[in-house]
């Protein structure tokens, strides 16, 4: 069985992908030179052994460097093999400047240019095995399942939790070969990729040039498993959008299959065609939701935060952890019915100028930046411009499906309203110097975006 979300054709209008440009600084470390890879291409073999109870990836990259030096690369388990053009080498963890993150490099001097990079790693994250009982003291495993959950609150919680990948500001293709071994139950996946079954429990998943660390949407389970809604949706634009809601309840599934319709109408008018050729939506009892380009991981009451970061978060992705403050504050703003306030409820903070090298959102960006959206909504509105969403309409039309980072945002801001927000941004986004002097945090955990403990992460597989 094929299904095929055309992915070519809907996106064959980009020109460029985000790569190197947005890349931080390479750096020293050791008296090594640090660099960083403009992946081309990704190849994840990834085999679940139902005998051995055991689970690998074997990924093959393709990338490029600019200069010559040590790569860097991220997987959160140790990876138990590399290879370096056909060569066996190693690899090792080290700290990011500042402190502010670890990642890995691959410990062969590389020239500038072409390289291809293979690595044997585990699956010891995101992987449940299913057992039935087998009699009193026995339990056979006869199944899998296996989620690529991410959080973005939590360093090193993207894709590089599970399989090895770069940092999100590189955008490349990415193919998963999925094999399930040993085991009678047939099983599918959950993909925001053109997922194609090759035989039974043989799947592959293309997903766009396009994504990055933060985009993968991947869930194995047994086909017994879930209650499955097929349905689409009639966009604005003439689509037929093929809509996929799972969960543990038919009344649960009718209850986010109606809220869905309501959010995609308000969402397409406010800022156009929804983006993706999909909407998947797992809906799930637990606290809040996250956000994947076309899908969601998703409680009831998050679910339109969560549909709007299709648009901010996942239809433009933030390209480092300075920028994610953004997505945050557009979504929450939305929550928020699109107040205007005159003046931010604060009088400066830092959440989108800190290290370079960082990965993770600040936490405050959801209060902090819905009262700065609020703020510019206002400042639009006193020029005689049609306000925050106008602006974020054409600001979406002009940058989708690529990385963008907050200078990006706010030079798009200054061209819509032809006046300069430099010092604005510097009181209330970058106020280094000023937090330095007047420490306090004003944070309050978000609903839509908790804090889950890892028990509560890992029960969504």
């Amino acid at each position: 069985m094929r299904i095929s979300l055309i992915f070519l054709a809907f996106f064959f209008s980009l020109a460029t992908f985000a790569g190197i440009e947005q890349a931080p600084p390479s750096f020293f470390y050791n008296y090594q030179k640090i660099v960083w890879a403009d992946f081309q291409d990704a190849h994840y073999s990834l085999v679940y052994d139902i005998k051995k109870q055991k689970a690998t990836a074997t990924t093959t990259i393709n990338f490029h460097l600019q200069e010559a030096g040590y790569p860097v690369f991220d997987n959160v388990t140790t990876p138990t093999k590399v290879y370096i053009n056909g060569e066996e080498t190693r690899q090792s963890l080290i700290p990011m400047p500042q402190n502010v993150t670890q990642a890995r490099i691959v410990e062969t001097y590389l020239e500038a240019g072409d390289h291809q990079l293979i690595i044997e790693s585990p699956i010891s994250n995101g992987t449940r095995w299913n057992r039935v009982s087998q009699g009193p003291r026995h339990k056979k495993v006869v199944s899998v399942a296996s989620g690529f959950f991410i959080k973005d609150l939590t360093d090193r919680l993207f894709l590089e939790k599970y399989v090895p990948s770069n940092y999100e500001y590189d955008q490349y293709k990415m193919t998963f070969d999925v094999k399930i071994l040993n085991s009678k139950v047939s099983h599918n996946v959950f993909a925001n990729g053109d997922v194609t079954e090759l035989a039974k429990n043989h799947i592959r998943i293309e997903y766009p040039q396009w994504y990055g660390s933060s985009s993968v949407f991947f869930h194995l389970v047994p086909k017994s498993r879930f209650v499955r809604y097929y349905l689409t949706y009639p966009s604005i634009d003439g689509r037929q959008i093929p809509i996929i809601i799972y969960s543990a309840f038919r009344f649960f599934n009718k209850m986010l299959k109606d809220r869905a319709f309501e959010v995609l109408a308000e969402l397409e008018n406010d800022y156009g065609p929804w983006p993706h050729p999909q909407v998947l939506i797992y809906g799930n009892n637990i606290r809040g939701g996250m956000e994947y380009p076309g899908a969601t991981a998703t409680s009831l009451v998050s679910l339109g935060h969560e549909l709007q970061h299709s648009y901010f978060a996942k239809g433009l992705v933030p390209a480092n952890g300075n920028s994610g403050w953004m997505d945050e504050a557009i979504a929450s703003w939305r929550d928020k019915g699109h107040q205007t306030h005159e003046l931010p409820f604060f009088s400066h903070s830092n959440i989108g100028g800190q290290s370079i090298y960082k990965r993770n959102t600040d936490k405050r960006s959801y209060e902090y930046g819905r009262s700065f959206m609020a703020y510019v909504d206002y400042r639009l509105k006193e020029i005689g411009k049609a306000g925050l969403k106008d602006f974020l309409r054409q600001y979406f039309e002009k940058r989708k499906f690529t990385t963008v980072t907050t200078e990006d945002f706010r030079s798009d801001l200054e061209e819509y309203a032809q006046m300069s927000f430099e010092l604005d941004f510097d009181q209330y986004i970058y106020g280094q110097s000023i937090e330095k002097n007047n420490v306090h945090s004003h944070y309050h955990e978000n609903p839509h975006h908790p804090q889950l403990t890892i028990e509560e992460l890992e029960s969504l597989i």
